[in-house]
This record gives structure tokens, sequence and C-alpha cells, in this order.
């Protein structure tokens, strides 16, 4: 049975890493997904597949780097999981009043080392919490003035990522809540 998931791809359309999104749907329907469809610039793809979250993401992982020479990290979740995130979140005044200043950063698997390894890199005001195969990161003066960025994470906590704000996360999860 074919089931709906948002596949989140790491880093790309930053650093002169390019991927335009109608590459990513050419390349989504290559792989066998039916329905590809994407949501912003930033790599967040629906489709549906009857393989499993692991499969879908590496086959489309494998596909990225054959067509277009891109390496990157894919991360699949379900509707379930992105509800499950959007519950969760401990920070619920940020995400009604600056959603933009609060970032998931959803994870391959648990952080191998507690979080208050990063606590020295907190600045300004900035927290991280636990959540549901993510963290969620609390930056009032915004991501870009942060310190915690994504290869500090991962090197700190033995972890890979990708990060999506607030606004991005709740409008993966509609999408796939509509289907």
């Amino acid at each position: 049975m074919s089931r709906r998931y948002a596949a989140l791809l790491r880093a790309v359309n930053v650093g002169g890493r390019k991927l335009v999104m109608a590459d990513l749907r050419r390349i989504a329907a290559g792989c066998g997904f039916t329905a590809p469809s994407t949501l912003l610039a930033s790599g967040n793809l629906l489709l549906e597949t009857t393989l499993a979250p692991s499969a879908a993401g590496e086959a489309l992982r494998l596909a990225i780097l054959g067509s277009i020479d891109i390496l990157t990290d894919v991360f699949v979740r379900d509707a379930a999981q992105l509800q499950a995130v959007v519950a969760a979140n401990p920070f619920l005044e940020a995400a009604r009043n600056e959603p933009s200043r609060l970032a998931v950063m959803f994870l391959d698997r648990p952080p191998q080392a507690p979080l208050d390894m990063l606590a020295s890199d907190c600045g300004m005001g900035e927290q991280l919490r636990s959540g549901p195969d993510c963290l969620y990161i609390w930056t009032p003066q915004g991501i870009g003035a942060s310190k915690l960025s994504n290869a500090l994470i991962e090197r700190r906590l033995g972890v890979r990522g990708t990060c999506r704000n607030w606004n991005t996360t709740g409008k993966l999860c509609a999408a796939l809540m509509a289907e």
C-alpha cells in the first residue's frame, strides 16, 4: 500500500549546492515515487511510495547523486511523525509569535551525547530541547546570528540532521494531513 511522506533534503540551495525543485520532482518521479511535489525551494519533497521511509530516503539520495552529482542526506517523515513533532513543541509562545526564529532539526538517530554538550555555544538566549527524532532550537536573535550551526550540532551530538523553521514544519505537516 502506498503512503505519503515528506522527504527533507539536507543542505541544498545553500553554499552553491543548487537543486532546482523541478529537477527534484523529475528525479523523484524517475525513482518511481508517485505524485511528487515540492514545498518552497529548500529541499522539501512530498511523495507517495510503497517503500519504507529509510528505503525511500536512500533511493532518493542515490538518484540525486546519480542525476545531478549532489550528495545530500534525505530525512523521510510521515504525517504521524510530523504531528508528533508539532505536538511536542516546548516553545509554544515562540511558535505563535516568532515562528521564523524557531527551528526543528530532524535527526537521523538519537543524539549520541547530551544536549548540554552545546550549552557553551548557546548565546543570546538560545535554547535547545529534544523532541521526537528532532531537536527544537529557539534563536531569539534569529538563526543567522546563531553559532548553533548544523555542523556544530552534528559534531557535538554525533548525529546528522536538517533544519526547518517552524513555519515550514507546520506547512509540511499540514500538507501531509491534507492527503
